[in-house]
């Protein structure tokens, strides 16, 4: 009897420590996961549940020229650039557009959180404020129709944290300038 008794107390404790080996295990791939996905105003905006994506053929966060109706029924051209949101960075993170010329940013978010895609007067001393702020949920896509004077404009996710993690880049808008994407290692600009 002793000796069944023994075999079953050590049958117990040996389920135990492998389902606390199994839960460290888990809680220790935890960050991994996260890591892995990570790597993985006067502007009109539209709610995400509504917004289109870049028309097809767009290569990656390319910009294209499709053509829409507009209020009168004509068919009129608009230029339209993608930037995907990721937990937590955008991709690309430097985009070119023309100054003075209506361009719309969609803005698919691919993470797991809300994001957010703002243009204000943070970070962006001695221009204009373009008062631009989009929460997108996540899952969903937003857009933003941009039409900005030139100059070197800062966006970022103003989600708590989301900013001093990495979440910005810059949207330089220059005079008859052809769209261009770049995804590269930026610095953010102080204060």
């Amino acid at each position: 009897m002793n000796i069944a008794f023994g075999r079953a107390i050590r049958a117990r404790v040996s389920r135990r420590t492998r389902l606390v080996a199994q839960a460290a295990a888990f809680a220790a791939a935890i960050p991994l996961l996260i890591a892995s996905a990570a790597l993985t105003g006067a502007q009109t905006t539209t709610p995400a549940a509504n917004a289109a994506a870049c028309p097809e053929g767009t290569p990656g966060a390319t910009a294209t020229a499709t053509t829409t109706a507009s209020s009168s029924g004509t068919p009129e051209a608009h230029l339209c650039v993608s930037i995907d949101m990721f937990d937590i960075y955008f991709k690309p993170n430097v985009v070119t557009i023309p100054a003075d010329t209506p361009v719309e940013i969609v803005l698919p978010n691919k993470g797991a959180a809300l994001h957010n895609f703002s243009i204000t007067d943070h970070n962006n001393k001695g221009l204009k404020n373009l008062n631009i702020k989009v929460n997108v949920d996540a899952g969903k896509t937003g857009s933003v129709v941009v039409n900005a004077p030139a100059g070197n404009y800062y966006f970022f996710c103003d989600q708590p944290g989301h900013e001093q993690a990495g979440m910005y880049g810059y949207l330089d808008v220059k005079p008859n300038a052809k769209i261009a994407t770049e995804t590269a290692t930026v610095t953010p600009r102080a204060g």
